[in-house]
């Protein structure tokens, strides 16, 4: 074996024994574990030197791609869909007021305060306005003592503002690269990635669900299963629909095929298979955000000379996200049982996934002031998880932590 496999298989030990221990700090202090795990990326690359990141950028686009689909597919299948159909409309009402009131003043304050024309201070806008992770936001809202259709909520809204941002973040740079965009093209690129996004999802997790009845028995299914969602997610980013869309909208068809069995009047039963394949989904996007979180430490430009430059701004836009979701979730939770959790929801606002891809996207479009959005970006990360830690201790402060 050659001393740069063995070096591989090495780190790559590390880094897994690095993130279960972050987990497990995660449990016990709700601590996000991929803060610990991009300072652990932080300190081998930019600090140590011993990974250099000019190869794993193009690497880094892919894995976080694929995160996101085990994240999103993972979290859709612990939704209950009779929830979804009587209270989904909330969430996205709070995506909306959210996601566009923050991009907007947000994309205001770089134009004039950083100089970032119209278009570079959208594109910055459509990276960090709004998003909530889902690698945070969904196993936190499991351990938080709230209300079952509160959890959907919020896993729902960390679903949808990633898609909206991406399908944000991709018109603007289509924008600067063309030139020329409106609202309306804006609009029916949205409708038309959602409509899209709807259909093919539904389409190919109810036909997977009666052929998985039948081969419930055989051995790998959760590799064509697997096989199957990513079929999904490309048939519908080629047919020009959201794939993160129709990932959420699999996993939640696959979650509740109880719900299909009744609709459809056939009898579907696969709790086992459903249970095994939820067990090593589970075990999947682990590795998998583990891995994302450690290579994005390893290509951070963190300095002394920017931690003002970066705390400043970070700090406003953190201040911009907090009173953007306090109007949001007031209108949204507006004349429901859910009131009574709105300091929980409020206070998920951690960003990670979302707009550290975008970020890294934005780098490899070329797109002016890239390096700076990456700084920025950063900073905006910590903070917005500092505000959740926080806020999931003051939550949680003398109730009982579900595990």
């Amino acid at each position: 074996m050659t001393d740069s496999t063995t070096f591989i298989l090495l780190i790559s030990a590390l880094i897994i024994f690095l993130g279960y221990i972050g987990e497990q700090i995660f449990r016990k202090t709700h601590v996000p574990s991929f803060l610990f795990l991009v300072f652990t990326g932080f300190i081998l690359g930019p600090v140590l030197g011993i990974i250099q990141k000019s190869t794993l950028i193009p690497l880094l686009g892919v894995l976080a791609e694929i995160t996101l689909i085990m994240v999103i597919f993972h979290g859709g299948m612990d939704l209950k869909v009779s929830t979804l159909l009587r209270d989904g409309w909330r969430p996205l009402v709070q995506v909306a007021i959210y996601v566009l009131l923050s991009i907007a003043i947000i994309s205001t304050m770089v134009h004039f305060l950083l100089n970032f024309n119209w278009v570079i201070a959208l594109i910055f806008g459509s990276i960090v306005g709004g998003e909530t992770t889902t690698v945070v936001i969904i196993p936190l809202s499991r351990q938080l003592d709230i209300k079952d259709k509160t959890v959907m909520f919020l896993t729902f809204e960390a679903a949808l503002n990633s898609i909206v941002l991406v399908v944000l973040f991709l018109t603007f740079i289509g924008l600067y690269q063309n030139g020329s965009a409106s609202i309306y093209t804006t609009i029916d690129s949205l409708v038309s990635s959602f409509s899209i996004g709807i259909f093919i999802g539904l389409v190919l997790s109810i036909i997977w669900i009666y052929l998985l009845h039948y081969l419930k028995r055989q051995n790998y299914t959760y590799v064509l299963t697997l096989g199957l969602l990513f079929l999904t997610f490309g048939l519908t980013d080629r047919a020009g629909g959201s794939g993160y869309l129709a990932v959420i909208i699999f996993g939640i068809i696959f979650g509740n095929h109880r719900f299909v069995s009744e609709l459809f009047k056939k009898k579907i039963r696969m709790e086992k298979l459903e249970n095994q394949i939820f067990g090593f989904q589970g075990e999947i996007t682990f590795i998998l955000k583990t891995f994302f979180f450690v290579f994005l430490g390893l290509i951070l430009s963190l300095s002394f000379s920017s931690l003002f430059f970066g705390l400043e701004f970070g700090a406003i836009i953190l201040v911009i996200l907090i009173v953007s979701r306090i109007l949001a979730v007031t209108a949204s939770t507006y004349k429901s049982d859910m009131v009574k959790d709105k300091l929980p929801i409020l206070i998920s606002l951690a960003q990670g996934l979302t707009p550290a891809t975008l970020a890294i996207l934005a780098l490899e479009y070329g797109i002016p002031h890239a390096n700076t959005f990456l700084v920025l970006v950063t900073y905006v990360i910590i903070l917005t998880n500092i505000v959740t830690t926080v806020g999931a201790f003051i939550t949680l402060k003398g109730k009982k932590v579900k595990q």
